[in-house]
């Protein structure tokens, strides 16, 4: 939409909500592309104006994606500011209000929430700071009523939980399975229930892990080039590393790259496919192993949460760059990821009596979904504990819906935290 015209000049009018129009489309586009996957022309085309009529409500792109991880912490805000602060109130049915509220937003913009996975390697360094501020706080808020709840938690811990809570909401964000709406809303309220209740043990003493393959021999320049990319895809994001960055770290000139790659978009696809693999040949080890399906489940998700560990840099790319992989290798990449929820699913579904195919998907991507988030939020530090930790709020997700919960180092019913949510 172009405007309206007046009947009393002839003058086309410009629409009150054009500056919303804009945010909101702009917001999809990144969540969905990412920030160099979008223009200013891409926006503006898809909200009905021109690049100058654009500019008059925002100075450029960067403005717009600003606004975009401003609009979603305001939204997250917004639905804690809902929940009425009452202390007399019984802190289960806070929490609860406060689940519930957080989901039904998320849900509503589940086409621009994805935003949040791009803000710390887009957000300029200036900018930072703040949102991360009102993330801690949104966190904080929700952690009063958890503690309150459960006094047995360290604040760390408590930290841990209210970011797995978000995670798994915001997974909806990474997937297009279509669910009914309430329907939706009472899986994300169920798993966010057995994540309040999930109780961490210590990690088990071991030395980290390094990958033998991680570390080829010099006589390999093709997995020397891999791996360099690979790290320097992690540290910078793939649209901040030129060919001429790659080949300086194995001293060849940017040319000489050209004899083991066609191009940059075939080592970040190369890097995908590593990663896959290695994914595959672990599971197809770790389920052959298994002695029913809960234990080729879990064996699934200490190989998943073990592999983004031990290979790091390898994993974070894969879940980050999968935009940038050319058209083909995507498709395929696609077609192996679906596969391995679909076998992973069955499991599931083996587990939880009555759990259709959907549900279990639904719920095997949140799961998932914890991998990336968590590992970005926590850092490298204590890398066991974390491992640890994500590896028993995967588990208390995927049997949210099943009656078990994660009690001290074995299965065990636990007292309800935020409500029964069947």
């Amino acid at each position: 939409m172009v405007g309206k015209t007046s009947p009393d000049t002839g003058r086309r009018t410009r629409p009150k909500d054009r500056r919303a129009r804009i945010a909101a489309a702009a917001a999809v586009a990144f969540a969905e592309r990412g920030y160099h996957g979008v223009s200013v022309e891409d926006i503006a085309t898809e909200v009905g104006v021109t690049k100058s009529a654009l500019y008059r409500h925002f100075p450029g792109k960067y403005a717009l994606f600003l606004n975009s991880a401003l609009m979603l912490i305001d939204s997250l805000e917004g639905a804690l500011d809902s929940v009425p602060d009452d202390p007399a109130r019984d802190p289960r049915e806070t929490l609860r209000a406060q689940m519930s509220a957080i989901i039904a937003v998320t849900v509503e913009q589940r086409r621009s929430a994805g935003i949040y996975r791009w803000e710390r390697r887009y957000l300029r360094k200036e900018d930072r700071p703040a949102i991360r501020e009102r993330s801690w706080a949104v966190n904080a808020r929700i952690r009063r009523p958890l503690h309150q709840i459960r006094p047995d938690l360290s604040d760390e811990d408590a930290f841990v939980l209210v970011a797995a809570m978000l995670s798994t909401i915001g997974s909806i964000t990474v997937h297009n399975l279509t669910l009914p709406p309430r329907y939706m809303e009472q899986l994300l309220l169920d798993a966010c229930t057995a994540l309040a209740e999930t109780r961490f043990s210590p990690a088990p003493a071991a030395p980290e892990r390094v990958a033998a393959a991680d570390r080829p021999g010099q006589d390999n320049m093709r997995e020397n080039l891999l791996r360099s990319a690979v790290g320097l895809f992690h540290q910078r994001g793939y649209n901040e590393v030129a060919v001429e960055d790659i080949a300086a770290t194995v001293g060849l000139p940017a040319s000489g790259i050209y004899r083991y790659f066609v191009s940059k978009s075939d080592i970040l696809a190369a890097a995908f496919h590593r990663a896959a693999d290695r994914l595959e040949t672990a599971v197809a080890a770790g389920t052959a192993a298994a002695s029913d399906p809960e234990d080729a489940l879990r064996s699934l998700v200490s190989i998943y949460v073990d592999l983004s560990f031990s290979q790091r840099e390898l994993m974070s790319v894969y879940f980050a760059e999968l935009v940038n992989v050319p058209d083909a290798s995507r498709a395929d990449l696609r077609l192996r990821q679906r596969a391995n929820v679909e076998q992973w699913s069955s499991y599931l579904q083996a587990i939880c009596d009555g759990l259709s195919a959907a549900d279990a998907r639904f719920l095997m991507y949140a799961a998932i979904n914890l991998v990336p988030d968590l590992g970005v939020l926590l850092g490298t530090s204590a890398a066991q504990q974390q491992a640890e930790n994500i590896h028993r709020c995967m588990l208390a997700v995927l049997l949210s819906r099943s009656g078990q919960r994660l009690g001290h180092g074995e299965d065990a019913p636990c007292t309800p935290t935020i409500g029964s949510a069947h």
